[in-house]
């Protein structure tokens, strides 16, 4: 078939050019410039994410959802819809096109957006992935589209992509389709220990040669695979062999036969049922190892002919977190590559990297995948920003999410309700002695309040309305949250008197609650946080107008708003007449 042309397809699948690592060390990336760099992407995807359809589209809204922006987003519910629309129930999922990076990805965002409400739907698109996998392990364009084929590198990380999301809300499926990744990653790897585009092929023709991307991509796989077999496999860290009781290390050289390929020990277990313990193949080790070290002599950061570098930044990023990789060599993979990547941001938030194909919102959405370390953050490998900051960071959406579980990088189980009430740890809000224990207590409440149901909040409004003027601003912000999570519009007065609330977290906390009980997750266009945009050296002049800036637009806006939508019954109360005047003063200074 045709591997080339101008498509979203062809941004994933174009070989890179391999160029030596630069030399020159970079500086930690500034973390206030990361979080500004994802906030601005964001907005330009939410804006642009109606331009693009199939794969893009699910990883332009991964994008958004990785960036904290909430799954309710009209652009992410219009990515799951699209997503939705393909699947049948009788006759099952159909893609738009002929290849698995849409697969993968829809499978991958559909979970990520909105955890396993969608359970069956998913199940459908891992049906199609199940049957469409090669005897010997990989997944390829589909036969009608070209040639005999011995796999695809590229095609089969992205399968996997989708085979992982699916494991993480409790679907399962035989562990061969595992073991058999890791057998075909074994058998094809080129001498040189890299990976090529299309293994089997003449190196001449560029598809068989090993390149930087695939080489990368077969690091994840592989890692991807072991760890569903065994989730305390590292292949390339200190622990080199399955912690499966049904393999022994004196059994090795016994097992092998099928060349460097290890024998699968099946349990016995009537035929019916699937196989969920399996092995990770010995070899699966050294091929790690080798692939590591022939991309290690080869990355870079940025060169001449370098390609589709936006998805090679955002592979890199995975094999980071996957292979337990803080270092490439002695070079600091992140802040290298983050240092380019916020210097090439465009004004409008955007990214245009790619020399070969690329559209802008693809780019931008690898751009914000790499800066959040999506991966890592996933599977807890590394501390992450939160790109929203508030009480809410891990899980302000507006809709239901994944905060209430606990994720192993195999499996999902649900957090344990806390134990305490949560009228006795409203109560206690007030007599916490220390930071640290006000700490817990915050916590505590935001998971109760997540995990419980909405009618024990809306139980405890007279206990929250006695702290809402509470001298400690952390207790505020704990208030103010919660009383947007009431859905109760006749509190939304306090909301509003929490915009010009002394304390900037408070002023935040009392803008995203409102976001949350009008429905509105970007309000009205303002900014979360009015210091995103701000280093740390800019001075305090200038933070305090920002302030003021930000103070105003957001008064005048949800102001507004309140006076148009609030109850009936409070119309014409001394809160509204103070609003008046305050807004009057703001808009024209007496």
């Amino acid at each position: 078939m045709n591997r080339s042309g101008f498509s979203f397809v062809s941004i994933l699948i174009i070989t890179l050019t391999s160029v030596l690592a630069m030399p020159g060390e970079a500086k930690s990336a500034d973390k206030a410039k990361i979080k500004a760099a994802v906030s601005k992407g964001a907005k330009y995807l939410q804006s642009n994410v109606g331009k693009t359809r199939n794969g893009a589209k699910s990883l332009i809204a991964l994008a958004m959802i990785k960036a904290d922006v909430s799954p309710e987003d009209a652009g992410i519910q219009e990515a799951v819809n699209a997503v939705l629309a393909k699947i049948d129930p009788q006759t099952g999922y159909h893609p738009l096109a002929n290849n698995f990076y849409e697969t993968g990805l829809d499978a991958y965002m559909l979970v990520e957006a909105t955890g396993d409400k969608h359970k069956d739907a998913v199940e459908k698109i891992i049906e199609y992935i199940i049957e469409e996998q090669m005897p010997a392990g990989a997944w390829d364009y589909h036969p009608e589209e070209g040639k005999e084929s011995n796999g695809d590198t590229s095609c089969t990380h992205y399968a996997c992509l989708g085979l992982w999301a699916a494991q993480r809300i409790g679907i399962e499926f035989d562990v061969s389709v595992w073991e058999n990744v890791l057998r075909w990653h074994i058998k094809n790897q080129n001498k040189d220990g890299g990976y090529g585009y299309c293994p089997g092929f003449a190196h001449g023709d560029g598809k068989g040669a090993s390149i930087i991307n695939m080489t990368i991509n077969a690091i994840c796989s592989m890692q991807i695979a072991a760890m569903q077999i065994d989730e305390k496999v590292i292949l390339s860290g200190p622990e080199k062999r399955s912690s499966n009781p049904n393999v022994k290390d004196g059994d090795a050289e016994a097992n092998k036969k099928f060349g460097v390929l290890d024998a699968v020990q099946i349990d016995s277990e009537p035929q019916e049922k699937i196989r969920l313990r399996g092995v990770v193949p010995s070899a699966a080790y050294g091929s790690t190892s080798r692939a590591i070290g022939w991309m290690q002599s080869r990355f870079f950061v940025k060169g001449p002919g370098s390609g589709v570098i936006g998805y090679y930044y955002y592979s890199i990023e995975r094999m980071g977190a996957l292979a337990n990789l803080d270092t490439i060599g002695n070079r600091n993979w992140f802040d290298e590559c983050a240092s380019l990547i916020l210097d090439a941001q465009n004004t409008d938030g955007s990214w245009k990297i790619t020399k070969l194909y690329s559209g802008t919102e693809v780019d931008t959405a690898f751009c914000i995948l790499f800066l959040t370390r999506s991966t890592g953050k996933l599977i807890k490998r590394v501390d992450t920003p939160q790109f929203g900051d508030g009480l809410l960071a891990g899980g302000r959406g507006l809709p239901d999410d994944l905060t209430d579980v606990d994720f192993n990088g195999r499996s999902v189980k649900m957090k344990e309700k806390p134990t305490e009430p949560l009228d006795i740890l409203l109560a206690s809000l007030s007599k916490t002695g220390g930071l640290e224990n006000l700490d817990a207590v915050q916590k505590q409440i935001v998971e109760q309040v997540q995990i419980g149901n909405r009618e024990d909040l809306i139980g405890q409004i007279d206990q929250l309305l006695k702290l809402v003027d509470h001298p400690d601003p952390t207790i505020r912000q704990t208030v103010v949250w919660a009383l947007g999570r009431t859905g109760d519009m006749k509190l939304t007065q306090h909301l509003i008197k929490g915009l010009s609330d002394t304390d900037l977290g408070v002023m935040i906390e009392s803008r995203n609650a409102l976001c949350w009980i009008s429905r509105k997750p970007l309000g009205f266009g303002f900014p979360e946080d009015p210091l995103i945009d701000f280093s740390d050296n800019a001075s305090a002049e200038q933070k305090s107008a920002a302030i003021a800036q930000w103070h105003k637009n957001v008064v005048l806006t949800w102001g507004d708003w309140y006076l148009k939508n609030r109850p009936f019954e409070d119309r014409g109360d001394a809160f509204e007449a103070e609003l008046r005047r305050k807004m009057d003063k703001l808009k024209y200074g007496f």
